[in-house]
């Protein structure tokens, strides 16, 4: 039988695919079949599985970062339509039956850039130069301290 070291490290790479498809702990802790309170101290002290979890995050996050740039800057897609189209034929004695028939076709479309999407975008990437505010850190940072200040002063004075 396996040891759960064993077990942990010979399933990093499936760890690390079950947290890219957003699986719980406890749902990590089911499908290798250890207990969640077991799951959990090995995830505080393997550093082969404290990888294999950040790895695994950093893909979600890079593909959520690819879905932000996409909808700035706008992308083409396919999407399926459906249709009715009437169909005549001719009997043999000349009637025309007229029959609607379901058609799918691929229409290619397109999604313009998203303002919103953009924004996050370069208030992320370049926050020096695109922040709404680009002084607010340093002046937060100031006013923090003279409040800091003015605390000691009045602890100092009781």
């Amino acid at each position: 039988m396996k040891s759960i070291e064993e077990i942990i490290n010979s399933s990093l790479e499936e760890i690390e695919t079950m947290v890219e498809d957003n699986k719980t702990d406890k749902e990590i802790a089911k499908e290798l079949g250890i207990g969640y309170s077991t799951f959990k101290r090995y995830k505080a002290t393997n550093e082969g599985m404290k990888e294999a979890i950040a790895e695994g995050k950093d893909k979600k996050n890079q593909a959520v970062e690819q879905a932000v740039y996409k909808c700035a800057i706008g992308y083409k897609y396919y999407e399926e339509v459906i249709t009715k189209v009437k169909v005549q034929t001719e009997t043999e004695k000349g009637q025309i039956l007229e029959n609607e028939e379901v058609k799918i076709s691929n229409v290619k479309k397109y999604k313009g850039p998203d303002l919103a999407a953009q924004k996050y975008w370069l208030n992320n990437k370049q926050k020096s130069k695109w922040s709404e505010d680009p002084n607010k850190t340093v002046n937060d940072k100031k006013l923090l301290k003279l409040k800091e200040k003015e605390i000691k002063s009045k602890t100092l004075e009781i």
